[in-house]
């Protein structure tokens, strides 16, 4: 068995709340990721549960969110947002919202899926580098879409795998990722584990090279160029 179970991260949430853990939206605190740039979310809107949703506009606006990549949605689901939600509304009047419509269960080993998705993804990191933040990810549960992308940024910025697997773990509860239970944290990480070990050529036991690695995914699959990438650092890094 993997083992799953993570250091202490305690101190890098100490703003954690209820709200955070029922709308699952919390800014990402991982590696040398910059305070109060970054967040990730579920959907914005349940409509079934309104004091949820007001939650979710109360932490937004605290956040001062100011550009939102959908991972989930097309132009048409931006609309449907935006016609629910007045500060989506805006953002997307701005045109600072893009959608980037990467399907929910990704494939790694089809060739042609696999460029797709990471065309997308190159979309998305070329959206934030002529945007301003703080920056919103989410898509609709905000776990395993909006989970891969927040866990290759805090691995390019210098995140443990550790930190990933505990960031990805807090979607089910503080409670639940603090609980340090190696069975339960390996059948709930082991989705996130296995993408980011298939992106890097089944390296992922090579700590200390984890960072270089993901750049190189950054470089040769996504296709951002060097200079993009440096930019992408200098906008989301200390």
């Amino acid at each position: 068995m993997i083992d799953f179970i993570v250091n202490d991260y305690y101190d890098r949430y100490m703003n954690y709340s209820e709200n955070n853990e029922i709308t699952n939206f919390r800014e990402i605190c991982m590696g040398n990721i910059r305070e109060g740039i970054l967040y990730r979310g579920s959907y914005p809107i349940f409509k079934i549960d309104q004091e949820r949703d007001r939650m979710y506009d109360k932490l937004v606006c605290e956040a001062g969110i100011n550009c939102v990549i959908n991972l989930a949605g097309n132009s048409k689901d931006l609309e449907i947002i935006a016609n629910l939600v007045p500060w989506y509304k805006e953002l997307l009047k701005s045109d600072n919202v893009i959608g980037l419509d990467i399907q929910y269960e990704f494939d790694f080993i089809d060739k042609f899926e696999y460029e797709v998705f990471n065309y997308r993804l190159r979309q998305g990191f070329n959206f934030i580098e002529t945007h301003k933040g703080p920056y919103l990810i989410h898509c609709n549960a905000g776990v395993d879409r909006t989970g891969f992308v927040a866990a290759i940024i805090g691995l390019l910025l210098g995140a443990s795998i550790e930190e990933v697997i505990y960031d990805y773990l807090l979607s089910y509860g503080k409670e639940f990722a603090d609980a340090k239970d190696a069975e339960l944290n390996f059948i709930t990480g082991q989705t996130i584990y296995g993408q980011i070990n298939a992106i890097i050529n089944r390296n992922i036991k090579d700590k200390e090279n984890i960072q270089s690695n993901i750049e190189k995914y950054f470089l040769n699959d996504i296709g951002l160029t060097i200079d993009q990438l440096n930019i992408l650092k200098r906008i989301l890094a200390k």
